[in-house]
């Protein structure tokens, strides 16, 4: 198995025709084909239906062809990074963060503006990664939590945590909600893979405040579902809030008690592994967030 016998086979895939994907790649029908039944005896199954001139992917095909695009695609993107390396320039800034990134906005566009050329990959959601390798990010902003104790970083800003609860309730009539209106409520909490539980439960047990019931999920998408549902009430940190405020069985509510405020931090990777333009692009955000 071979990476052009896989384009071969993605383009057949995509088209449903032999003959047009031989056209696009200059070769014989023979020749493609070839390599297509190559490739299905090396992987010991077909691939493909055949009824006639018409062609269609079987169950294996369509599993194989999902594979098959993430390898293509991985690949291009490892040889991209090889011929940066090789041509000692690297245009890409890789950056991951927890929460709102606003911190950053200004030196992202200020920095694009003197180098037209810089790419950005954001990832947004390392909360739900099992274990963050830091030299995977240029910069990483986190929460100020146990779980990245690892880290040694820079404290930038808070982010604040609002209550969501179901649109429907008597406690969606409040203005702001309070740990006092907290009290005997059904509870939904975020809880990792790694059993880390989110910030706002062990506010609550400090502050004790009594839970009629507590419920856990491992999703945004199941923890917004609970609360549309009327089922529990539960914490929304501030970079997340957009999601529930389009549901209209959400009502979101400012929490005044600052102790459900989280401090966010910012590290970059170590000095040997960032490439130049990373080095200049730290420079100017330690110099505008005024980090020592």
């Amino acid at each position: 198995m071979n990476l052009q016998q896989i384009r071969y086979f993605v383009t057949t895939a995509q088209l449903e025709s032999v003959s047009k994907a031989a056209e696009i790649y200059h070769i014989s029908q023979s020749s493609l084909s070839k390599n297509i039944a190559r490739l299905e005896e090396e992987l010991g199954m077909p691939l493909f239906e055949r009824n006639g001139k018409r062609i269609s992917l079987n169950k294996a095909g369509e599993r194989f062809l999902e594979s098959s695009i993430v390898i293509l695609r991985e690949t291009e993107s490892a040889v991209s990074d090889m011929h940066l390396m090789m041509s000692g320039e690297d245009l890409t800034i890789k950056i991951g963060f927890a929460g709102k990134i606003n911190a950053l906005s200004r030196c992202l566009k200020e920095f694009r503006a003197k180098h037209p050329n810089i790419q950005y990959e954001l990832k947004s959601d390392i909360e739900d990664l099992d274990h963050i390798d830091i030299n995977a990010f240029d910069v990483l902003i986190y929460p100020d939590e146990p779980r990245y104790m690892r880290f040694s970083g820079y404290r930038i800003n808070e982010e604040k945590y609002y209550l969501a609860v179901p649109a429907e309730s008597e406690l969606a009539r409040s203005a702001v909600a309070s740990p006092s209106l907290m009290q005997g409520k059904d509870f939904v909490f975020l809880r990792r893979k790694d059993d880390h539980v989110e910030f706002p439960c062990r506010i609550c047990t400090n502050l004790a405040i009594r839970m009629n019931t507590r419920s856990f999920v491992d999703s945004r998408g199941a923890h917004r579902r609970m609360i549309a549902m009327g089922m529990a009430i539960g914490f929304v940190p501030e970079g997340e809030v957009e999601a529930y405020s389009q549901d209209r069985h959400i009502h979101l509510l400012p929490i005044l008690d600052r102790r459900f405020h989280r401090q966010l931090m910012i590290c970059f990777k170590r000095e040997k592994h960032l490439s130049e333009t990373a080095r200049q692009f730290r420079d100017m955000l330690m110099e505008e967030l005024s980090l020592t």
